[in-house]
């Protein structure tokens, strides 16, 4: 039987990278070896290995990377919405496309002081606080700073206070500076899909900032469980 199954895994046809570019590439341009390989480091495609370590995808991890580079592209979705969409699949369930989130049903909404306080619960010295570090502006409030809110109210539950996050809001500062030096020359070249191009570059950016920031994280996370 397990000589069965091997003859049946060897005759699949599976792609190098090169090749699922190939496949690829023409719905999806920037579509790149890296952004492959990091797709695999997020846990949303698992391409399978030749003894010489090279990666090989079968025409189903092919189609997997379809959905989630559609669902980036075209509904502008988080890695961890897309992650949940796909574990759905994965069950054998037939989920509804995701579209939105409660975060993303704010967007573009504006809310007072009062409002916003209201909606997350922030108390008065946490907004105090925010305000003073600069994670609040002027009322109208925007969605983002909604959901800093949200954050902040969170980390109130472990004594953590905005004061505690001006080295957090200085490492995000300089982030912003890296993204906008790298999407600036897009913007200037005013194409008709200069913002959407320089957004999703941002985006791209962004996730891998984030993917750095967690593993540093988690690596002291695991010292302390170990």
């Amino acid at each position: 039987m397990e000589n069965a199954l091997s003859r049946i895994q060897d005759h699949r046809k599976l792609y190098t990278i090169g090749q699922v570019l190939a496949v690829l590439k023409a719905d999806f341009g920037d579509l790149s070896p890296s952004k492959l390989r990091f797709l695999e480091d997020q846990g949303l495609v698992t391409p399978e290995r030749t003894e010489a370590g090279y990666r090989k995808f079968s025409e189903a991890q092919i189609e997997r990377l379809r959905i989630i580079l559609t669902l980036q592209r075209d509904q502008y979705l988080p890695l961890k919405v897309i992650r949940e969409h796909l574990d759905e699949l994965d069950a054998g369930r037939q989920p509804l496309l995701p579209t939105a989130n409660p975060s993303s049903l704010r967007k573009g909404q504006r809310f007072s002081t009062a409002q916003l306080k209201i909606e997350t619960g922030l108390s008065d010295i946490g907004f105090k606080e925010g305000a003073e570090l600069g994670l609040f502006g002027a009322q109208p409030h925007s969605s983002h700073e909604v959901e800093i809110a949200f954050a902040l109210v969170g980390l109130e539950e472990f004594g953590i206070n905005p004061r505690h996050l001006r080295g957090l809001k200085a490492a995000a500062e300089r982030e912003i500076g890296i993204i906008t030096g790298v999407t600036e020359p897009i913007l200037r070249r005013k194409a008709p899909d200069s913002a959407a191009k320089a957004g999703h570059v941002s985006r791209e950016i962004a996730e891998r900032f984030g993917a750095i920031r967690s593993h540093l994280i988690s690596e002291t996370i695991e010292e302390i469980e170990g």
